[in-house]
């Protein structure tokens, strides 16, 4: 749900040029998004924690039900440890929250088990050439997913040296796999400008430390702002269903590991590439995601909506959200004591999507930054920076909100060593995970939000574009390349055969640049 039309011109406003299409209908509610930029809420203070449980669990429907009440999108169920090829499949009907009043709109839990209303998870297939059938199937991918329900490996990997002194399991050599590790996941609060910047964290657990627990969910009707999440109904609910566990510890046996950090694109939000990031932690990285103010998908409905819905009332100021993530994950402070000495912050990587990427393409000049990841961005060149090693730009071909000129304008603008990986046929929002995640009823959370009337959802339903190619090939290709480019350069991993194979890897790439 990364819209170009509200970029770094402005607090969730339009940006026309002629990479960016501007509908007249789409200029006009932006230009209004900019002047009513203060009606988004009447407080400076951020509203209560969309994503973290504040009370007893809700039930399914009724009014002032917490998000819980209904839910937007079918959501992942990740492949798992077993599975070759990222994160999978609708959740059922259902997913209990962590529960939460929604009386007035406000937060609802978000992560917590999987109700027995969720049906089984599909995998992802990333299209690879090698290893499979006709057609187009990898075979590690067919086979069934394990039970939500935690089961450990009783087998430990062998340990391997990463960067410096780091210590690492063996990953497999093919980045689209999920790593050895179990990913934990807490939901945390990090303070900036007098409100609390709502993240997660996705982090490598110990091996067997998942067994006996359920893999985590998000009420993606969390998101949503106050007094909208009962207008879905109930027989649309499904929650985001993530390949991890609540607040695991972390393995201190092992690392530290390098940071990540993700930023979300216009009109989204924290959990919108929730594969990409697991796989990223399930190989041994430390990896943040915040709902940026002023542009996460509740302040951006509430924007649209010209006021009829409320939002934060908290600026836009990605460069204050980055400074204040990197400086609470480096200290440990509050809710992240729980990182201890497993982070190393002297290794960081920094992606996004969309009007994230942009931004991030900008932010390789933060302190310790060596890897820099856009995803469907435009014109912006990474910066170069005296700690920048990697740039590594991806985006689908056939994007209708950012035209994939404007990628590989930004390839062309930044320092190398750089990469460019093109992918055939995808739209904007296939990079992400909103196009393949879909609800029983085969319906995408823009879908279904913009049928039930939710307030401003129309202008997202407008950009918010899926390609012909599968997304669950797009995506899988997406993590896979991403996975690639940060082993080589921060955990300090061979992947030289990996890039030399990838036209005949994966057939939908059209396009393969880098420079040396």
């Amino acid at each position: 749900m990364q819209m170009s039309w509200s970029t770094s011109c402005g607090i969730v406003t339009p940006c026309a040029d002629e990479n960016r299409p501007a509908l007249a209908s789409m200029k006009l509610i932006g230009a209004l998004l900019l002047t009513g930029a203060g009606m988004l809420a009447c407080s400076d203070e951020a509203p209560a924690d969309p994503n973290q449980g504040q009370g007893g669990a809700v039930g399914t429907g009724g009014t002032g039900g917490a998000a819980r009440d209904a839910g937007l999108a079918g959501a992942a169920g990740a492949s798992g440890r077993s599975g070759a090829g990222g994160a999978g499949g609708a959740a059922g009907v259902g997913g209990a929250t962590d529960g939460g009043s929604d009386g007035t709109g406000g937060s609802a839990g978000t992560m917590d088990a999987a109700s027995a209303g969720d049906s089984s998870d599909a995998h992802l297939d990333d299209g690879r050439a090698t290893d499979a059938a006709e057609s187009g199937v990898d075979a590690a991918d067919s086979g069934p997913d394990t039970a939500d329900a935690g089961t450990a490996d009783t087998s430990s990997p062998p340990t391997v040296s990463g960067c410096g002194s780091t210590k690492l399991y063996r990953v497999p050599d093919d980045t689209g796999v999920p790593g050895p590790w179990p990913v934990g996941a807490k939901t945390v609060k990090i303070a900036v400008a007098g409100a609390s910047l709502v993240a997660d964290i996705w982090y490598p657990a110990p091996l067997g430390s998942e067994t006996g627990k359920t893999k985590a969910t998000y009420d993606l009707t969390a998101w949503l702002p106050p007094g909208q999440a009962s207008k879905i109904p109930p027989s649309e609910n499904s929650p985001q269903k993530c390949d991890c566990y609540r607040d695991l510890p972390i393995d201190a046996s092992h690392g530290p590991y390098p940071g990540m950090i993700f930023i979300h694109g216009t009109g989204s939000f924290r959990t919108a590439s929730l594969s990409t990031m697991t796989q990223w932690a399930s190989r041994g990285f430390v990896v943040v995601a915040a709902d940026h103010f002023g542009m996460y998908l509740t302040d951006f409905l509430a924007g649209a909506s010209l006021g009829a819905c409320m939002g934060s009332g908290v600026l836009q100021d990605l460069g204050r959200d980055v400074d204040a993530i990197i400086a609470s994950v480096t200290t440990r402070a509050g809710d992240l004591a729980f990182l201890g000495s497993s982070v190393d912050m002297t290794r960081i990587g920094i992606s996004g999507h969309s009007q994230g990427a942009w931004t991030a393409a900008s932010f390789s000049t933060k302190p310790n930054v060596q890897v820099d990841m856009p995803i469907a961005t435009s014109n912006t060149g990474v910066t170069a920076s005296s700690s920048l090693k990697s740039v590594l730009i991806v985006s689908g071909m056939s994007d209708s909100v950012v035209a994939y000129s404007g990628d590989q304008a930004a390839y062309a603008a930044s320092p190398a060593p750089k990469r460019l990986v093109g992918i055939t046929g995808a739209d904007h929002v296939d990079v992400t995970d909103l196009c393949w995640e879909k609800n029983p009823n085969g319906k995408r959370a823009i879908d279904v939000a913009t049928e039930a009337g939710v307030c401003g959802a129309i202008f997202l339903s407008a950009l918010a574009k899926c390609g012909t190619t599968d997304p669950k090939i797009t995506i899988g290709i997406v993590n896979s390349v991403t996975t690639a480019a940060l082993e080589e350069t921060l955990h300090c991993a061979d992947r030289k055969a990996f890039f030399a194979s990838l036209p005949t890897r994966y057939p939908q790439i059209g396009e393969f640049l880098h420079s040396p």
